[in-house]
């Protein structure tokens, strides 16, 4: 009878130890972070050679396991690239496709993560070639890569965006492109950038209405830190007015924290945007059947290759859908301020 009772009491002790440590292995979480980096423009004052060694140490420090950056140029990618060698990136520039431009790209963990789609949409009504539309004072475009999670088995589809600074239209009609684009068979949708667009505004609202996917990260944490504002004009010290850079997540997934970045170096910003990050918590993969069908939604079907590039617009990763589907089911405007400086772009 004694020996019974000392074997329930260590059941009892170590059920009431373990939880914490079960829900991280039931519930799996990532670190999603946006951030406007600010284009290499050298009037900036700081400049991207002074901002780019710190920027590259706050994320490190971060170590966020998806990073979409926004206004990034091929050279300021490859200083990140070279800074964060954990990651590996997909993105082009948005004036030709390839070099050339403002690029939307992705950064993600290698050692996490497997490509299955990466892809390149203009906010167009030909979203398969480079080019501005609408009202858009500048070729406006989205990544979308769809990543396999390799601890968990949970597919994602993730978009980072840059709409435009000027055209109201434009940033509606983008915000409707990317809400219609059909996900990726079995994928959780995660829709990350700078949206210059307020809560109130159209673009948000067709993201996050009742009837959309998606929800806003910040507003759907317990828990938030750093303010709400996320535009800074180079004047960390001045509060922000609103959120124009935004997390929206699958409305099935948790998200237990969400901050606003408000760090400098040595009190002087590195960037004109502060960026946003959130955790989210995967779902388990053991009740979920992981989909890899290539796409047969219209606007989600795969373009031809432009110009002689690989995977701009988007090409299956063939080798990769081989390998996941031989693999059994497992028991995934700112305004610019008073100093005359250009305005976020």
């Amino acid at each position: 009878m004694l020996r019974n009772l000392v074997k329930l009491a260590l059941v009892v002790i170590v059920s009431i130890a373990a939880p914490p440590a079960m829900a991280r292995a039931a519930s799996p979480s990532l670190w999603v972070m946006s951030y406007n980096i600010r284009y290499d423009n050298p009037d900036d004052r700081p400049d991207w050679r002074a901002r780019r060694g710190p920027m590259a140490r706050q994320i490190a420090f971060l170590r966020p396991d998806i990073l979409g950056v926004q206004e990034a140029l091929a050279s300021q990618v490859a200083d990140l690239s070279k800074a964060l060698p954990d990651y590996v990136h997909y993105g082009v520039g948005r004036d030709d496709g390839d070099k050339r431009g403002e690029s939307t790209t992705i950064f993600y963990r290698a050692a996490r993560f497997e490509r299955l789609l990466a892809q390149t949409q203009w906010c167009s009504p030909t979203p398969d070639r480079p080019g501005k539309a609408y009202d858009a004072a500048l070729p406006r475009t989205y990544t979308r890569l769809v990543l396999r999670d390799r601890a968990s088995g949970v597919l994602l589809d993730v978009r980072n965006a840059h709409f435009d600074h000027v055209g109201a239209e434009s940033r509606r009609l983008c915000a409707l492109q990317i809400r219609d684009q059909a996900p990726w068979p079995g994928a959780r949708l995660i829709v990350l950038g700078d949206f210059n667009s307020m809560p109130a505004e159209p673009p948000y609202v067709a993201l996050t209405a009742p009837d959309a996917p998606l929800k806003d990260a910040r507003l759907s944490s317990p828990v938030v830190f750093g303010p709400a504002g996320t535009f800074n004009n180079f004047s960390p010290a001045v509060a922000p007015s609103g959120p124009i850079d935004h997390i929206f997540v699958d409305r099935a997934l948790a998200v237990p924290r969400f901050a606003t970045l408000t760090d400098t170096d040595n009190g002087l910003a590195i960037s004109d945007h502060f960026p946003v990050i959130a955790e989210i918590a995967l779902p388990s993969a053991v009740k979920r059947k992981r989909a890899v069908a290539r796409p047969t939604d219209k606007r989600q079907s795969l373009p031809p290759r432009v110009q002689g590039r690989q995977q701009a617009s988007g090409e299956f990763d063939r080798e990769a859908g081989a390998r996941l589907a031989r693999q059994p089911p497992r028991p995934t405007r700112s305004s610019c301020g008073p100093t005359g400086r250009p305005c976020a772009r």
